[in-house]
């Protein structure tokens, strides 16, 4: 018998296979309906076409023990070869060969196998199949249809030719094999049925010869559906496949070696099908395939209502992307200013103008904490002058308590420092205000407060625009007023001594920028169940390009970026703080490492300078889930089980090439417990002794296995001691920079 785990079928089937496997090339097609659809009270069954064909498959193989196959298929997937003949099978996918299918199939055909398996049978492939067939092989292929028999020839020619009835250019198609599901009566509740008159008469009819056939083998014992518990008193329990064999090819040749309808008359005969569902086939058939037509047709209504769904999302998404990029672009307005300006008023009167163009507001008042506990006004817009006191006590503006994030809440009444009147005197009532804390690393530095005459409240879209903007411009007007110090502090050491003062300068602008630097590092990380994380950094000037971050997503995911910087010392520096801040803003927006770093990439080759590039890795751990992209950065490495493994990818630095060319891949790993991660930059492995000689890879993966059964902070401690160790009285000549992870 024909091995069919799937089917129930009849040994007029094994005998029908028997004779497609002997035979030679030529077209074998294999028809059926496979809904993925259901109508409400009808369920369409699929007909089980693509396990057939694969028994089908499996079949003609064993039948050639010398064949060897070439299967044309979407995926990998899409048809599983069996383990025992995966050897003489080669599968041309779309995954693999990045190629259209009908470039595939034209390679399969030249190639000339003994058979040649086709997933799916389409308009644009079928002419190929065909004279691949007429060339002398035998093609095995599926085809999504409600026809059987002579009816799939009569659509193939329609397909073909435009004309159903010439079917001359189809002579190469010599096996049509149609396969159907329909319900299966219930074995525990069906009853014996004496067919009547009139089912007498239609059997008789249409079965003539047939039911001869079978009354002559013993009298055939039809059945009727019952209903009991076993089958929730439907009278029907699983399914049973209904076959039609037809051989086509010349004329002389046609023949329907196995009818669907006298198939279905011999598993009645058997007592798997009903009498009336026999009797009625063809009436369920239209029914069914009408009842399939419908339910694409409210799918396809469906479909399209999620469409413009997804259309208005977009849409909404495509606003806020500009909004965020107008806000991008502020930032970076804002780190200019922060070079250009010439003292720290003009800066704050940039800040205060960009925040209000922000919110859509048309007032604004920044204050700055001085060191003498009082706060000055720094800059205002669309306040008159003679109102407003530039020198207010520091406890009237800032509550260092509470202004210890840079979250806005909501602001009633007058800004402190601005002299209260009625609305009928100023022109207009003060509806939304927001006061925005200025914090930098949880301490105070000021405040904003913004007003609108017009809007009842500010969109939490413009509020979170705001927050975000606030973060950087307190970390702009604190370094404005710690360089406003530093030149006071310059001025007077001049007048002691010009050379020593300029030396003072220098030292004091590299370490203030080191420090600021510093500051980017995170030194404390997320909470992450199952997750330990340690750094180190050591720049190898006062300020380097090297850094790494470790950035809460939110749902217990975490963001993991470390990164190099082209050159060294403050440029650098620069260079760093904006791709950093790129990187962590775009972080929140997409979960997609390879997104993150396309668009940081655009918004370097836009903002950044056109000499500098930086390559990075980012990656988002999501439980054990481990899933990054690298632009150009060394390949992290995976300790497991005693060895080291570098981690995949492909892509180049950012900031230098545009986005067609960067080549990013996004690559996927799991973690399991007990793995030690660890990031890094090329300066760990380029430290050289003072003879010369570098360190290397092969040393540097040495030291991490000797070291990697320690907790990560002991880790990235001991391995440094090794690296300068090593090093001993030679110059560091590049920044080194370490980031582990351990899976508990």
């Amino acid at each position: 018998m024909l091995d069919l785990a799937d089917f129930l079928h009849l040994p007029d089937l094994d005998a029908a296979i028997a004779r497609i496997a002997a035979g030679g090339p030529g077209l074998i097609v294999v028809a059926g309906l496979d809904p993925a659809l259901a109508s409400a009270g009808d369920i369409l069954l699929p007909s089980g076409r693509a396990t057939f064909m694969r028994v089908l498959m499996r079949e003609l193989l064993l039948a050639d023990p010398a064949a060897r196959a070439i299967v044309v298929a979407e995926s990998r997937d899409s048809i599983r070869i069996p383990r025992q003949l995966r050897q003489r099978v080669t599968l041309l996918d779309a995954e693999s060969t990045r190629t259209p299918i009908t470039q595939r199939l034209s390679l399969a055909a030249a190639h000339r196998p003994a058979l040649l398996v086709l997933e799916r049978l389409e308009p644009e492939t079928l002419t190929l199949a065909v004279e691949a067939a007429r060339g002398g092989v035998k093609v095995l292929t599926q085809y999504e249809t409600v026809f059987s028999g002579a009816d799939v020839v009569r659509a193939l020619a329609d397909a073909t030719t435009g004309s159903s009835t010439d079917t001359t250019a189809l002579e190469a198609l010599h096996w049509v094999i149609a396969v159907q599901r329909v319900p299966a009566l219930c074995t525990h509740c069906s009853a014996e049925l004496a067919p009547g008159a009139v089912q007498q008469q239609e059997l008789r009819l249409r079965f003539g010869g047939l039911l001869d056939e079978l009354s002559a083998a013993g009298q055939p014992v039809f059945r009727r559906a019952g209903g009991c518990t076993q089958c929730g008193g439907r009278g029907y329990e699983g399914e049973v496949a209904l076959f039609d064999v037809y051989r086509h090819g010349p004329p002389e040749q046609h023949e329907l070696v196995l009818p669907m309808a006298a198939y279905a008359l011999r598993l009645a005969a058997a007592g798997h099908l009903a009498l009336d569902d026999v009797l009625s086939f063809h009436a369920d058939q239209l029914r069914r395939t009408s009842a399939r037509l419908a339910a694409s047709e409210s799918a396809l209504r469906a479909a399209n209502a999620t469409l413009q769904r997804r259309l208005a999302e977009l849409e909404s998404a495509q606003r806020v992307l500009t909004q965020r990029t107008e806000a991008l672009v502020s930032f970076q307005r804002m780190a200019e200013a922060l070079l250009g300006a010439a003292d720290l008023p003009a800066l704050a009167e940039q800040v205060c103008r960009q925040a209000r163009d922000l919110c859509a507001a048309d007032r604004a008042i920044l204050y700055y904490l001085r060191p003498d506990d009082q706060a000055e006004v720094l800059a205002y817009l669309g306040w008159s002058l003679d109102r407003v006191s530039r020198l207010l006590p520091a406890e009237d503006v800032c509550d260092a308590a509470r202004d210890v994030t840079t979250q806005p809440v909501p602001f009633s009444g007058w800004p402190p420092g601005v002299t209260a009147r009625s609305p009928d005197v100023e022109g207009a009532a003060l509806r939304a205000g927001l006061r925005v804390p200025l914090v930098v690393q949880g301490r105070p530095v000021g405040a904003m407060i913004v007003h609108s005459t017009v809007l009842p409240s500010f969109p939490p879209g413009q509020v979170a625009l705001l927050q975000t903007f606030a973060s950087h411009a307190a970390l702009a007007i604190q370094r404005a007023g710690l360089i406003e110090e530093l030149r006071a502090k310059i001025v007077a050491l001049e007048e002691a001594q010009h050379e020593l003062a300029v030396k003072e300068r220098m030292e004091r602008e590299l370490e203030l920028a080191r420090q600021v630097q510093q500051s980017f590092l995170p030194t404390e990380f997320p909470a992450v169940a199952g997750c330990r994380f340690a750094a180190h950094n050591e720049p190898a000037r006062q300020v380097g390009g090297d850094f790494y971050d470790v950035i809460a997503l939110g749902d217990g995911r975490v963001g993991l970026v470390i990164a190099d910087v082209s050159d060294k010392g403050m440029p650098a520096a620069l260079y760093m703080a904006l791709s950093r801040s790129l990187i962590r803003a775009e972080a929140q927006r997409t979960g997609s490492p390879v997104e993150v770093l396309a668009n940081v990439n655009r918004l370097l080759l836009d903002l950044g300078e056109p000499d500098m590039f930086v390559s990075v890795f980012y990656g988002v751990l999501a439980g054990r889930t481990f899933t990054y992209g690298r632009a150009g950065h060394d390949r992290p490495l995976l300790l497991r089980s005693g060895a080291a493994h570098e981690l995949g990818g492909s892509g180049t630095i950012l900031g230098l090439l545009e986005n067609a060319a960067a080549n990013l891949s996004e690559e996927r790993l799991e973690l399991e417990p007990g793995d030690r991660l660890i990031l890094f930059t090329d300066g760990l492995t380029d430290i050289a002794d003072p003879r010369g000689e570098l360190f290397g890879p092969a040393r540097f993966q040495g030291v991490l296995l000797m070291h990697a059964a320690l907790p990560v902070d002991v880790l990235c401690r001991q391995v440094f001691a090794d690296l300068n160790a090593y090093r001993g009285a030679a110059e560091q000549y590049d920044d080194m920079t370490l980031l582990a992870v351990a899976l508990e």
